[in-house]
């Protein structure tokens, strides 16, 4: 999967920004930067993708993530309305390591590789509350609070819970491209049957090498990426719909109910029914 690095702008001038977005939809590409994000879906509901995980998002979703760890948000299914996000960035300045404060609390939990959390339940609510509270016209301000936020967020470690983001190589240039094309026509395509010949075929090569080069850049086979996208999609489909479970089935790519059922008891430990009732326990 092609990631691009991302500049963030003033950082010569600045060491935290605040951006506040609305927008027709979340599709940007998978990219990666030098700054401790902080991401508040407001509205919207799609796929999340982190180092190579995907799993569904809501409104309310709340991510912290470390330096140097990939991700994109992109909206799926039907929306309210335009999307809108909340973004709190702060970047890893050298100086800061001269702060024992900062030292002791942010080391360890920096210290993972592809250090990446989801936020929820009364600390979500919080951290929410805490976003709305910055001041977006005043950096020095803006800067403690988000110090501040961080440390809440470090003390509280056993609160999140974190988000399997293994690492993803960085191509450039062309083979990047096409890497990109194949994962939006795995998109497009995940009612149909998806065989590493077909994929091989729209990149022009062997079905070996493809295998062998779609594990180095996105770091899993062929088949289990699109059986995490599948699984996925089906999430948001139970949640934010009364399809029949055998329709959400096909329209995921599972040629039978028991196959489908197979996969996403393996992958979340409930049956798609559970995994519903659930959901609407929760939403109630």
């Amino acid at each position: 999967m092609n990631v691009i690095w991302e500049s963030i702008p003033a950082a010569d001038t600045q060491s935290v920004r605040l951006l506040r977005l609305e927008q027709d939809a979340f599709s940007g590409p998978l990219h990666v930067h030098e700054a401790i994000e902080l991401t508040w879906i407001e509205r919207g509901r799609g796929l999340r993708f982190v180092g190579d995980s995907v799993e569904p998002f809501e409104e309310g979703d709340l991510v912290l993530l470390g330096p140097r760890v990939a991700h994109t948000w992109h909206t799926s299914g039907p929306q309210q309305g335009h999307v809108r996000v909340t973004v709190l960035q702060l970047l890893l300045r050298p100086e800061l390591d001269a702060f024992p404060e900062w030292r002791q609390a942010m080391r360890p939990l920096l210290a993972r590789a592809n250090a990446a959390w989801r936020i929820e339940a009364t600390l979500g609510d919080a951290v929410r509350a805490a976003l709305l509270a910055l001041p977006a016209d005043d950096n020095l301000a803006l800067l403690g609070g988000a110090l501040a936020l961080l440390g809440r967020l470090a003390a509280a470690q056993s609160a999140m819970r974190p988000l399997r983001a293994g690492p993803l190589a960085l191509p450039a240039g062309a083979p990047g491209r096409r890497i990109d094309a194949l994962l939006a026509w795995i998109r497009a395509n995940l009612h149909a049957e998806l065989r590493v010949a077909d994929a091989a075929a729209l990149l022009h090569v062997t079905p070996a090498a493809f295998s062998r080069s779609f594990q180095r850049l996105v770091g899993k086979p062929f088949s289990i990426y699109v059986n995490d996208l599948r699984i996925a999609e089906a999430c948001l489909l139970l949640a934010r719909s009364d399809r029949p479970v055998a329709e959400i089935a096909r329209r995921c790519g599972y040629a039978t109910l028991s196959n489908f059922n197979h996969h996403f008891r393996s992958r979340l430990g409930v049956a798609p029914r559970g995994y519903r009732a659930a959901r609407s326990a929760t939403s109630a």
